[in-house]
């Protein structure tokens, strides 16, 4: 037998190696779990989990379905059902019971784990399918190596969850495909209905996955397709109790809604099985078309931009996977080999790119799985510049792991020194600082604190904050002054006068402390006077 060098070397105890990936990057975020205070949207997931576990209730909050929820709110099974009027207000009163908020958010966060593991071994088995057992211990690497994925999947919120699920359901229709046994309509059966309760956005991800999928197998999916899509109404409506009705029943504003999405409000009045699931999807579909307060290059806009989940990825995504991953998506044209993760991946990207929710990176993290892949693609076959990837992959682990535990500000080094001028909300500062306040304040003894932080529905007061006043603009300052970067962009980007304000009081030659990377805390004399 002759040498070939251009093999790729077999990889053995591929599970092995794949086990210690997932171990390894789960504990690091672990890790996190304490340093970082609630972040906006935590307490309203924990909450509607809660409810849902203890009463069948879906209604503190219908935006996502109860699946990753129900996950986080596991640990509190045992706790009396919290009391307040707004949803977000019981949620934190689950955070502080026992006033043991830090353990207690750490108990929550622990609920997105399974939803990491399960990213990082299904990014690695679609890898090892579509191209070898390197190719996806390498995609599995890369993909725990984001800081993307570090940050999100280190939280209690539902982005992890479908960034796990839309590639699970997308490596079941790979396989479907292949070979369309009833066995595999099962699986994949159950891959789409928990993509289907993870996130409202797997109604839109998913179908244009799968048409880019089947464009680039040239196949059209076997009629057992019929019984895959049968499992997964039945596993989405038993989530929902098997309920039937209609939607105006189930939610008063239902008739409204279908009338602002459907311009006939007749349509609420049809009966439907689990009429709650319809309610949230269409909740999501008037969220997107009343928009939402956006930041971009300082510049504040309700509607969103087109252009604005490429430049979100072009920023956020480590430079060296930027270069792997667009490399492989041209050497899967020109290998003509998996072609699929490039389709599947601008197809992802297509969807986000019609939406007006522009707050994060997050809401387009499934693009990442078929990147990677793509990534680790150039790796294995450029295997004579073996030295490249090698120092590329180095680039990215290091560059990533130093910034420990900061993964959700991180930005490449193409944003310069001030990221939070090109974007903000959930890529920056999405409250997960407050915490590291509470801690500087304490150890420096800040009897009083003016505050512009981020989220506005935590109980700051009960943290562990000092007395506090809430910032209130025209207004002169004195004393200690805590603001986000959140806040401060959403002041710059509001009007010519608020903007002439804020760059009074907080220009960037004024002395600051740094609290984590999302907060800035001042302090002017006690005159009030600005400079």
């Amino acid at each position: 037998m002759t040498n070939q060098p251009d093999a790729v070397p077999p990889v053995k105890h591929f599970g092995a190696w794949l086990a210690a990936i997932v171990l390894v990057t789960v504990a690091l975020v672990t890790t996190t779990h304490r340093v970082f205070s609630q972040t906006a949207d935590e307490g309203w997931h924990l909450i509607t989990g809660y409810e849902v576990l203890k009463r069948w209730d879906f209604k503190a909050d219908l935006h996502h379905p109860p699946l990753a929820r129900v996950f986080f709110a596991l640990p509190f099974l045992d706790s009396p059902a919290p009391v307040g009027e707004k949803a977000s207000d019981r949620g934190n009163e689950l955070l502080l019971r026992n006033d043991r908020y830090t353990q207690n958010l750490g108990r929550a966060r622990l609920g997105n784990l399974p939803f990491l593991a399960l990213g990082i071994i299904v990014v690695a088995l679609w890898g090892r399918h579509l191209f070898s057992p390197a190719a996806g211990l390498i995609a599995g690497l890369l993909y725990a190596a984001l800081p993307p994925i570090l940050a999100l999947g280190g939280l209690a919120t539902t982005d992890m969850a479908i960034a796990a699920t839309l590639p699970l359901a997308l490596y079941a229709l790979t396989l479907f495909l292949e070979q369309p046994s009833w066995k595999r309509a099962l699986l994949l059966g159950l891959a789409i209905a928990a993509g289907g309760l993870s996130k409202y956005s797997f109604l839109l991800y998913f179908p244009a996955g799968a048409f880019a999928l089947c464009l680039a197998r040239l196949r059209i999916p076997s009629w057992r397709i019929l019984g895959s899509l049968t499992v997964a109404f039945l596993l989405v409506w038993g989530a929902y109790g098997f309920t039937f009705g209609t939607i105006a029943d189930a939610d008063a504003r239902g008739p409204d809604a279908a009338e602002k999405i459907f311009s006939n409000k007749n349509l609420a009045f049809l009966p439907v099985p689990a009429p709650l699931y319809a309610m949230g999807a269409m909740e999501v579909k008037l969220h997107d078309l009343d928009g939402h307060r956006a930041f971009l290059f300082g510049k504040l806009s309700v509607k969103g931009w087109w252009y604005y989940f490429p430049l979100a990825l072009f920023y956020k995504t480590p430079i060296p996977l930027l270069i792997l991953g667009l490399t492989g998506f041209i050497l899967t044209i020109i290998r003509r080999r998996g072609i699929e993760v490039l389709l599947i991946a601008l197809a992802i990207l297509g969807v986000a790119m019609t939406g007006h929710i522009n707050i994060g990176v997050r809401h387009v993290l499934p693009f990442y799985a078929p990147f990677v892949i793509a990534a680790a693609f150039a790796v294995v076959e450029l295997r004579r510049i073996r030295w490249l990837s090698i120092a590329l992959i180095a680039w990215l682990l290091i560059g990533t792991y130093k910034e420990h535990p900061d993964y959700l500000p991180w930005f490449n080094a193409f944003a310069g020194d001030h990221p939070e001028r090109i974007l903000t909300d959930s890529n920056v500062d999405w409250g997960q600082d407050v915490l590291r306040l509470v801690r500087y304040a304490r150890r420096e003894e800040i009897p009083h604190l003016t505050i512009s932080l981020n989220p506005d529905n935590a109980f700051f007061h009960r943290i562990g904050l000092p007395p506090f006043t809430l910032l209130e603009a025209w207004k002169p300052l004195h004393g200690w002054v805590a603001v986000s970067e959140f806040q401060l962009a959403q002041g710059r980007g509001h009007s010519p006068e608020l903007q002439a304000w804020v760059d009074e009081w907080f220009t960037e030659g004024k002395p600051f402390i740094r609290i984590g990377k999302s907060i800035r805390l001042y302090h002017f004399p006690e005159a009030g006077t600005a400079r």
